[in-house]
């Protein structure tokens, strides 16, 4: 995959270093096209997720189709689901939004948490684009904790740990950016007092979005009442891990970590990172990437923050970046 070089990043000169970058990246998006339609997906449990269709009028069956997957507490309206359905659909795809369980329209449709180990919900997002697009590529970019979930989803099928899906062949490339892809590493490098606004924003924002369904189980009211965390890692040991199955946080993070099934990617898989990501420590990546697959092509940009990337337009160089990549 060596073979790939992504377009020239040179970033906002008034945006310096990972914090500002990140929070310039949240920013709100203009009008877009959309009109987007509702399909429900069942899960195994009982739970559902749902994807927002927007099929532009020039698609044909055999024409691609992409899937975008979301991060921690976001949903299909984030701004960066906005920008990136909207510039995949103007360039033809049809574009599919995944709200993950008990995120945004999915919200009253699930008992259970979402988490970074919920590869089986991607796997069923992507089995419900090959029923409805019966022929063409399959495409997906992921962001964040969605990425982890996309990169555990087709590794675990690379290492032969779940089967192959009939339609597998027909995902002929994935992308993600920034993914946590060592959960620990991730929450020790959350647990730093410099970090104490994100884990803030991030515990404020997914406890007051608690599906009702959740919040009703007698599990999650014992847990509540241990006190509200004050970190993602106590977040985890307290509410994630014990209402998913794990025995803790520990347990949770080894066995829902991405890095575990890298070296088994079965497809093209892009990693675009930024080196000052605050989030997710660039050492997640650069540290063991001589053991990831063939398969993988990583690209790491000298800032950009988390999901990031403002150049000096003012526009989101990960959008070019994809563009080359699927291209």
């Amino acid at each position: 995959m060596n073979e790939f070089q992504p377009p020239l990043f040179e970033p906002h000169r008034w945006l310096r270093g990972g914090h500002l970058q990140t929070l310039v990246g949240v920013r709100s998006v203009p009008a877009t096209p959309l009109s987007p339609q509702q399909h429900f997906v069942d899960l195994p449990d009982g739970d559902a997720i749902v994807l927002h269709e927007d099929r532009p009028s020039c698609w044909q069956a055999g024409d691609a189709s992409m899937l975008l997957v979301h991060g921690l507490s976001g949903c299909h309206q984030s701004p960066y689901m906005l920008r990136l359905a909207t510039h995949w659909f103007q360039r033809g795809f049809r574009v599919f939004r995944m709200d993950m369980r008990g995120c945004g329209a999915a919200a009253t449709l699930c008992r259970q948490v979402t988490h970074a180990g919920r590869s089986d919900d991607v796997m069923a997002a992507l089995t419900r684009l090959a029923e409805i697009s019966s022929s063409g590529p399959l495409l997906m970019t992921a962001v964040s904790l969605g990425g982890n979930q996309a990169l555990r989803a087709v590794g675990r099928v690379g290492a032969g740990i779940d089967s192959t899906p009939e339609w597998f062949s027909r995902l002929e490339r994935i992308a993600v950016v920034a993914p946590p892809l060592d959960l620990t590493r991730c929450s020790h490098n959350m647990n730093r007092w410099r970090m104490r606004p994100y884990n803030y924003y991030f515990i404020r924002s997914l406890l007051t979005r608690i599906p009702d369904k959740v919040s009703e189980r007698e599990d999650y009211q014992r847990h509540r009442k241990r006190g509200t965390p004050r970190t993602l890692w106590q977040l985890d040991e307290q509410i994630t891990a014990p209402l998913s199955g794990f025995s803790d946080a520990a347990e949770y993070y080894r066995e829902s970590s991405a890095k575990r099934v890298m070296h088994q990617l079965p497809i093209p898989t892009l990693v675009l990172v930024a080196e000052d990501d605050p989030i997710v420590p660039i050492g997640c990546f650069t540290d063991e990437a001589a053991d990831w697959s063939p398969m993988a092509r990583l690209v790491v940009a000298p800032t950009g923050g988390h999901v990031g990337f403002i150049d000096q337009r003012g526009q989101c160089w990960m959008d070019e970046v994809l563009t080359s990549w699927f291209d």
